[in-house]
């Protein structure tokens, strides 16, 4: 039987409509999807205030006015989100996986989402009322202002895997070379394997690169003052996390420009770099500059 071209006009169009259907809903479930997968990723955190204070040192002061957190909090994706007639302020201090101080933000009004300083795993929050009338947080007082903030992290923390303890020295992991840190002064004795913190010709990544074994890499100090031309590098190498058990004991000192090919086993590098000059120094911004001087390539 032959369609006529009206009936397969409305054939067309019913076919367009149910795929506009079909698109709309895919494009619906897509949308949801990745809410959920947002959703997913995270965790609400439920915290323990009491009434009292972080001091500029990230240690307890004694404040009837004001809230903390006695317990620190895996922080990892840390988001604070305040009610939307919020009356309160809030700060977080950052720490170490030892609970050594790090840092400390502003006291903040709006919401919150950022990284952690480096080396930062745990957290701890306070809370300011803006106008609490006789600056005495009551019990009932304590539950109206911490319920105003909503505090989520990283269902997926990794805190073995961030992080190490290496000869007493706390060490971030960092997965590629513009993420490294060098600490002035800090050298890592290739003699002793022990830390040194005032040898003033040498740096050191205070965080440690994840790299795959057997990659090569290179520097250029050409961008650097010419009083750093005779630099060089020292490169110490490890099979696995934690450093301590896993160091491969060979490591090697190179020239500038010439690659180098780290050993197949190794998964974790810590860089030195010296000035090969007892009389040379390292300024602010040479050693801002040191890590988008390195590259790693398989």
């Amino acid at each position: 039987m032959k369609i006529s071209l009206k009936g397969k006009s409305i054939i067309k169009k019913v076919a367009l409509a149910l795929a506009g259907v079909v698109a709309i809903t895919a494009v619906g479930f897509g949308v949801k999807a990745i809410v959920d997968y947002t959703q997913d990723d995270l965790k609400t955190v439920s915290l323990s205030y009491d009434v009292g204070n972080l001091g500029s040192d990230g240690k307890y002061v004694q404040d009837a006015g004001t809230l903390y957190t006695k317990d620190s909090f895996a922080c990892y994706g840390l988001q604070v989100k305040p009610d939307f007639d919020t009356t309160v302020n809030y700060q977080i201090f950052y720490y170490d996986i030892l609970d050594n101080y790090i840092s400390s933000t502003p006291f903040l009004t709006d919401g919150y989402s950022g990284e952690a300083p480096v080396n930062g795993a745990y957290a701890r929050i306070v809370i300011e009322p803006r106008n609490d009338e006789d600056s005495k947080i009551s019990l009932w007082e304590k539950y109206g202002y911490t319920s105003q903030l909503s505090v989520k992290v990283k269902k997926n923390q990794d805190i073995n895997n961030r992080f190490n303890v290496f000869k007493g020295k706390v060490m971030q992991v960092v997965s590629d070379t513009d993420s490294l840190v060098f600490t002035n002064n800090l050298c890592f004795s290739h003699s002793t394997l022990m830390w040194e913190e005032s040898n003033h010709y040498c740096v050191t990544s205070s965080t440690i690169l994840k790299v795959a074994g057997g990659s090569t890499l290179k520097y250029d100090f050409s961008k650097l003052d010419e009083k750093y031309a005779t630099a060089y590098c020292r490169v110490f190498q490890f099979k696995g996390l934690p450093l301590e058990d896993n160091m491969i004991l060979s490591t090697s000192e190179y020239e500038a420009q010439s690659p180098f090919v780290l050993d197949k086993q190794t998964k974790y590098i810590i860089i030195s770099v010296d000035t090969n000059d007892g009389n040379v120094s390292w300024n602010d911004t040479s050693l801002s500059l040191l890590p988008k001087l390195f590259s790693v390539t398989k």
